[in-house]
Formats: C-alpha cells, structure tokens, sequence
C-alpha cells in the first residue's frame, strides 16, 4: 500500500511535466507567422488554458505573462 498523498503527488508531477511540454510547444508556435486560423487571438486562447487550467510555478508563470505581452503585440499590429 502507497502512503497517503503518493497518488496526488504522482498526478502532480505528470501536471509539471505536462504544463513544461505544452509551455514549449506554445513559445515555439507563438513565434512562427501567424495564419488565418492559428491566428494571435487563437494562440492567447491556448496560453490562457494553460495559465487558468494549472497550478504554474513563478517561472513557468512569467514565460506565460511573456507569450501573453508578444501576442497582444502581434495582435496589434496585425489591426494596423
């Protein structure tokens, strides 16, 4: 038998590792041109998900305000 809290620490660490691989993808994908539907507004969807879906660290919170400044940029500039 697994101690108390073994089951939830588990299920946590598979968060991390999942919210650390999907941080990656999403700085890789913000940073290519934008297309007609994977557009700025779609990309800030996805980010917030994350952000609002997950218990984020400091670091992984910043990367996520970051994403968020360069695509109001880039939807911005897109109006234009």
């Amino acid at each position: 038998m697994q101690p108390d809290g073994y089951h939830s620490r588990r299920q946590r660490l598979h968060a991390t590792h999942f919210v650390e691989s999907e941080l990656q993808h999403l700085e890789w994908a913000t940073r290519q041109p934008m297309m007609r539907r994977l557009n700025a507004r779609y990309w800030r969807r996805r980010v917030l998900e994350v952000k609002g879906g997950y218990e984020l660290t400091a670091q992984q919170g910043v990367r996520i305000e970051r994403m968020l400044k360069q695509l109001a940029d880039r939807a911005g500039s897109s109006v234009a």
